[in-house]
């Protein structure tokens, strides 16, 4: 009977192991298990560790050792180059290292939350894993959005509001890629309690994050979607324009609202807004003069470790600058030109495993399905959001950021080897 199997099955694909259902079962769990950890910061041990981090350290070692050495599966190393390229700016800068052990600790950093992107990209195999991750994520996020609900900044299970703020954006677009995968009502119970957690966070960088992230799915939407969906995309942002400009006009006009607006003002992010623009131009002032002075970088993690005179203080209880509050400027100042250079082809890089994933698709099937449609416009949101985000926030140490580029590199890559096993059973 075996041998029969194995006869009708198509020439040049394997026959899969007994061992590998449980093998590949057990690796999926523990994907699940981490995006439902990666959030949850506090308590925080040495060096701000996590307890998902005891947790990854064991998932590499186990990696490395069962399936990365023995060589069962083509190991996968997308973004190498551009994190090698970080990496030989880093430890230039560090020549000039204010801190070297701030220095080290970012490098430590940078290489287990790369190796640790590296053991999720190669896990996640099949739309089947896919599909586990991100459905842990929502349900994860919905319960960090409903902690936020309390206190004036909430952090929830993060470590600051701006933190926060930045994992819901992510996972409202996450929760976007199942518009075809999960039933309607829950998920947009799940959307609108993420929308409310994002609010409460009264975070200036994450709304404008999420506003150019929501322009980007809607513009990839229309793309990527069949022609009806067209006139729906372009009629619901024709009705929402013409409501806020009806509002807007009828506030100039009559002062309809005034109440409203005031009162958003002052107990949301909008009231905040011109404090924080001050505060941030403050630092990055400063920052640009010690760039100046050290054009090659200051050193990974440097960027609060310098004294100030009693004119440039920035903290009303220390002479201890400020750290950049921005990636593009923490690593030109503290990583040097490599550093920012890196980070630059990485952004691209990342946009361009969106693009493949989608043509992939295309040539593995035709016209892609609705779920392989709303992945890819959810990716290119969440990237397009992150990337303004980290004009105003450093966020490349942030778990969930890292785990979402693993599973944007992991679908383009999983699509990528499906085509190219589709052409050559055609051939």
């Amino acid at each position: 009977m075996s041998v029969a199997l194995s006869e009708t099955r198509a020439p040049g694909l394997p026959v899969p192991a007994a061992a590998a259902r449980p093998r590949r079962d057990g690796w999926r769990t523990y994907l699940v298990v981490a995006a439902m950890l990666a959030p949850i910061c506090v308590p925080s041990g040495p060096g701000q560790t996590a307890v998902i981090d005891v947790l990854n350290l064991f998932a590499i070692v186990a990696f490395a050792l069962f399936v990365a050495f023995p060589g069962r599966e083509p190991l996968r190393a997308p973004l190498l180059a551009p994190v090698a390229l970080v990496a030989v700016g880093s430890l230039i800068a560090s020549l000039w290292a204010p801190s070297m052990g701030q220095a080290a600790l970012a490098l430590v950093q940078d290489a287990y939350l790369y190796a640790w992107f590296l053991v999720v990209v190669n896990l996640v195999r099949t739309p089947r894993d896919l599909r586990a991750v991100r459905v842990a994520w929502v349900c994860t996020a919905v319960a960090v959005a409903l902690l936020a609900s309390r206190g004036v900044r909430p952090a929830a299970t993060l470590y600051n509001p701006n933190m926060l703020a930045d994992y819901l954006v992510m996972s409202i677009f996450v929760a976007l890629s199942l518009l075809a995968e999960v039933r309607p009502l829950p998920l947009a119970l799940a959307i609108g309690t993420l929308g409310l957690g994002l609010l409460c966070t009264k975070s200036n960088g994450g709304m404008i994050a999420f506003a150019a992230g929501a322009m980007t799915w809607c513009a990839v939407a229309v793309a990527t979607g069949p022609p009806r969906r067209h006139g729906r995309v372009l009629a619901t942002a024709a009705i929402v324009v013409s409501l806020v400009g009806l509002f807007g006009w009828l506030n100039l006009e009559w002062g309809m609202g005034d109440g409203a607006l005031q009162a958003l003002k002052e107990h949301t992010f909008v009231g905040r807004m011109e404090h924080s623009s001050q505060s941030r131009l403050r630092i990055w002032d400063q920052l640009e003069r010690t760039y100046a002075r050290s054009p090659l970088g200051i050193g990974p993690g440097n960027s609060g470790e310098f004294t100030l005179s009693i004119a440039e203080r920035e903290r009303p209880d220390s002479y201890r600058s400020k750290e950049a509050h921005s990636d593009y400027l923490a690593y030109a100042i503290e990583r040097g030109p490599l550093g920012v250079a890196g980070l630059l082809i990485l952004t691209v890089t990342a946009f361009l495993h969106v693009l493949g994933y989608w043509r992939s698709a295309r040539q593995h099937g035709g016209r892609p399905s609705p779920r392989t449609a709303w992945w890819t416009t959810a990716m290119a949101a969440a990237l397009a959001a992150s990337a303004v985000h980290s004009t105003v926030i450093e966020k490349l140490h942030f778990r969930h950021f890292w785990l979402f580029l693993a599973l944007v590199c992991g679908s383009s890559l999983m699509a990528s080897e499906r085509a190219v096993s589709s052409a050559r059973e055609a051939a």
